[in-house]
């Protein structure tokens, strides 16, 4: 991920202590994405990337959590809510030409909002995505780095429902 420098990504820390809590941020991200939208997500296998993605999909309209699934083989889940939820795995994928095969080209950045998951192996940039690091921190225990790009803040329509999902602890501090 590249470091927030000046005029760079706003950055904010959450830890998730549960799935629930995970899936609960995921919300959050997705209240403050602008569409077309790219999350891109950093972090090793069992991380929870996926529980975060359901999170993201809920909030975006996707009527069951049951929908939102690891798209380890099939590479592209597509999920219908508002807006079209692109669910992309490139764990499997090796090489620029293996990721474009799966034809991510035509719709990242520009129809509903792409979340692809092991993003490190994308080739290039791509201008107002976020991203996701997320790191072990013991047990069910995660940290996860929310990076927003132009120095927006992360969080603040999250905050608008947060009764609607309940409280988020990040940090010492709740959003």
């Amino acid at each position: 991920m590249t470091p927030p420098g000046r005029g760079g990504p706003a950055v904010r820390e959450y830890l998730s202590r549960s799935p629930e809590d995970t899936q609960r941020i995921g919300a959050g991200i997705a209240a403050d994405l602008a569409l077309p939208g790219v999350v891109l997500l950093y972090g090793n296998l069992g991380m929870g990337k996926t529980v975060l993605v359901r999170g993201i999909a809920l909030e975006l309209g996707v009527q069951s959590p049951d929908e939102v699934s690891s798209p380890s083989f099939t590479l592209v889940n597509i999920y219908e809510g508002r807006c079209p939820v692109y669910h992309v795995d490139l764990y499997r994928l090796e090489g620029e030409r293996d990721i474009y095969s799966i034809g991510i080209d035509e719709f990242i950045g520009c129809d509903g909002v792409t979340v692809v998951e092991w993003s490190e192996r994308l080739a290039g940039d791509f201008p107002g995505a976020v991203e996701v690091e997320i790191e072990d921190r013991g047990g069910d225990a995660r940290l996860l780095r929310v990076r927003l790009p132009g120095g927006r803040t992360p969080g603040r329509r999250a905050r608008r429902g947060r009764a609607r999902r309940g409280r988020l602890r990040r940090g010492a501090n709740e959003i």
